[in-house]
């Protein structure tokens, strides 16, 4: 299991920043400004959920994990840390596709699209972490060859903004934005 030191908290600061930065953009696009804050208040604490649920899933598959109140700690901060940057990949895909409510088209192309910038993003942070030594996989981790990362977090970022930009899409359904 990883130490909290604060070198561990600057992606997620710059992250937050740029999620900041594309939320003012967005709900200036915004028909329905509230109805676009409930939205990423939705996605958000969905994700918190979700990604809490695949952390702690996944968990005994890093080297030293014993569930514990620090483990549930940590574990609760990787899923706010997982939640800003689904929040951040829905919020670059809005200013690509120059619409805050891209998720209610979705197309082949834009799950696709979706699936390969958080899987690419899992791997990359993925071996920067492990290069750093913030963590290592237990042996039971299945590994993609050729990068050398678990396949557990890299299908976690693949599968789960799909899903909670559905739910958090669902959720708000027939309260939508006309644009």
């Amino acid at each position: 299991m990883i130490d909290l030191e604060p070198k561990l908290f600057i992606v997620p600061t710059i992250a937050l920043a740029i999620v900041g930065i594309c939320y003012v953009y967005n709900l200036k696009r915004a028909i329905h400004k509230l109805l676009f804050g409930k939205f990423m208040v939705a996605m958000l604490g969905i994700g918190f959920a979700v990604n809490f649920i695949w952390e702690t899933s996944h968990a005994p598959l890093y080297q030293g994990h014993h569930y514990s109140i620090n483990s549930f700690s940590i574990l609760a901060l990787a899923s706010v840390a997982d939640a800003i940057m689904l929040i951040l990949l829905y919020s670059i895909v809005s200013l690509i596709l120059k619409h805050p409510y891209w998720v209610r088209r979705l197309s082949v192309p834009r799950i696709l699209c979706v699936m390969f910038v958080g899987g690419t993003g899992a791997v990359v942070s993925e071996v920067l972490h492990i290069h750093a030594g913030d963590w290592t996989y237990a042996p039971t981790m299945p590994i993609i060859p050729l990068a050398n990362v678990g396949i557990s977090p890299v299908l976690q970022f693949m599968i789960v903004p799909l899903l909670v930009y559905w739910i958090s899409h669902f959720l708000l359904k027939g309260k939508s934005d006309p644009t």
